[in-house]
Formats: structure tokens, sequence, C-alpha cells
């Protein structure tokens, strides 16, 4: 509440000397210094750990001095792509901004191969009708979220493949373990074209075909 001024006030004297019955004692003055700030504790603000496969990590709230009115504050992500925190504001009021308040970061799957990726979580501004308060912001808390994709192709089945010299065919497909940044192209061949051939001879994945297996064909050859 900032310094606050007092005065200290006193009645006339009384005494059966009459030169001090009825004197005037003058009021004292003074000032009492606030050693309160308005502040958002934050609690850690780093080295906090998620993954994409959904580990969770938390960190707390509290404030630093109790409120005239309620104190609403928002935290966000820097990257929803990376992790995210609940979308609701921590309400603090005049009669539990000391109880600390905890807030969850989850960590999102990208499926993307691009290794352990750090971001912020923001803390505020807050909003309240205490002016003390009011668009007043905590540190932000910095977030590794762990990756758990691997660059790769799988495919299936990699034996037991049949075809005949009469041009019988099998098949088998091909498909990556995540998603590349640009185009992956494969070559198909055959070590023994004499013996069988395969169609396509390339493979193509893109952004968005990464996830669909394709499928190429062998054709025994006679």
């Amino acid at each position: 509440d900032g310094d606050a001024p007092f005065s200290i006030g006193t009645e006339n004297a009384v005494s059966a000397d009459l030169a001090f019955d009825g004197l005037v004692v003058a009021d004292v003055t003074g000032i009492n210094r606030d050693d309160e700030t308005a502040g958002v504790l934050v609690s850690p603000v780093s080295g906090l750990v998620t993954s994409e496969a959904g580990e969770t990590a938390m960190f707390t709230l509290v404030l630093q001095s109790a409120p005239t009115a309620n104190v609403a504050i928002a935290v966000a992500s820097t990257d929803i792509t990376e992790g995210t925190v609940p979308g609701s504001a921590l309400t603090f009021t005049p009669l539990n901004w000391n109880v600390a308040q905890s807030v969850t970061v989850t960590g999102v799957d990208d499926e993307v191969t691009d290794g352990d990726q750090d971001f912020m979580i923001t803390v505020g501004p807050a909003t309240s009708l205490d002016a003390n308060y009011d668009g007043l912001s905590g540190d932000e808390v910095s977030v590794t979220n762990t990756d758990d994709e691997t660059a790769g192709f799988v495919v299936t089945p990699m034996s037991g493949l049949v075809t005949t010299e009469g041009g019988s065919t099998d098949t088998f497909t091909v498909v990556l373990r995540s998603s590349p940044s640009s185009d992956v192209v494969f070559a198909v061949t055959s070590t023994r074209v004499t013996e069988g051939t395969v169609s396509p001879a390339t493979l193509t994945f893109t952004t968005a075909t990464w996830s669909t297996p394709q499928t190429v064909s062998v054709t025994g050859v006679n």
C-alpha cells in the first residue's frame, strides 16, 4: 500500500500547576515505510524438460504481497508445436495471494526429426483493479521438449517374397519413420535383373505423404 503517513494526537495538559494546565501539546506526525512490493514469483524459471511422448513439467506462481483486488495472470507457450499450457488464467485473491498455484507444461509431438527444442512460457501481464498488480508480469520459464523421432524408413516385409519365371509378382512397402523437412527420394533396384525386376524404380516421399506406405512390385523374369 506504499508509504503511509500517520499522526499521534494528544489532548491538552491537565495539571494543578496553572502554568501547565490546559497547555496545548502539538500532534506528532510520521511516515510508516512500506516493505511490501507487488510482484509475481515464478519457480523454477529454468531446467524444465518435457518430451514429445507427452511427458510433462511443472512450475508454480505466487504473489509477493497481498493485492487489494483479484489478480488474474495468463500463461502462454511461445511455441505450441513443442509445448502447451492450460488456456485459463490463474486467479489470486486478497485471501489466497500467498498460496502457490501450479502450471503444467505438456510436451507436443510434432512428428519431425528436429532434435530437442527449447521454448518459453510467458507469465502475464496480469489484469487487476489493483493498480500495483495490473499489467505486471513474472519471469519467463524456459523449457526443453525432447525429440522422440528418428530419421529412417520401414520396409515390410524384408524377406519371404516369392516370384516365378512365369511372371508372377510379389510386393513390399516402404514408409518413412518421421516427417522430413523436404522431399525424400529412394531408388529401388534389383541385384539380378535376369531373375526379377522392380517397379517403380524410384519412390518419392513429401512432407505430406511421408506416413503413407508406398508399394513396390517385384516381377519374376524367365
